[in-house]
């Protein structure tokens, strides 16, 4: 199984649980996988398969946390995790196994990325260790 690497914890702290997740996976199976779990720990999800939706999801949903996927068919994922991460904290899930992607993608402003393949309840963790952070702003 893949593991997961994660930047400092954002020291903002919120006790409120549930958050709006915004998955980007272009890959169908992983993807209804990923929203099961995440619905059933209490998250409100919204999937989009491609890099072209994002724009408009991220604008009508307001996410408070965003996990991309690495490789997206129609887009340069790194250019829309530096899009994404000036707006909030966003996860990289990656299936690429070198030593480069971890640190260009926290360059580019991930706060963490996860190595595919993942299990379910390995990323509903990072998720709920990352979410008083997201949604420290929410009245």
């Amino acid at each position: 199984m893949g593991g997961w690497v994660m930047a400092e914890p954002p020291a903002n702290i919120s006790a409120r649980l549930m958050a709006r997740v915004l998955l980007v996976e272009d890959e169908p199976n992983i993807a209804s996988i990923i929203v099961f779990k995440l619905e059933r720990e209490g998250h409100q999800v919204r999937a989009e398969s491609s890099a072209t939706a994002v724009a408009a999801a991220s604008q009508a949903f307001q996410p408070e946390l965003v996990l991309l996927d690495s490789s997206l068919p129609d887009g340069d994922p790194f250019a829309l995790l530096s899009l994404l991460a000036a707006r909030g904290p966003v996860v990289m899930m990656t299936e690429f196994r070198d030593a480069a992607t971890p640190p260009r993608a926290r360059a580019a402003g991930a706060v963490a990325t996860v190595e595919k393949p993942f299990k379910p309840t390995q990323l509903a963790r990072l998720v709920a260790q990352l979410v008083p952070a997201a949604t420290a702003g929410r009245p």
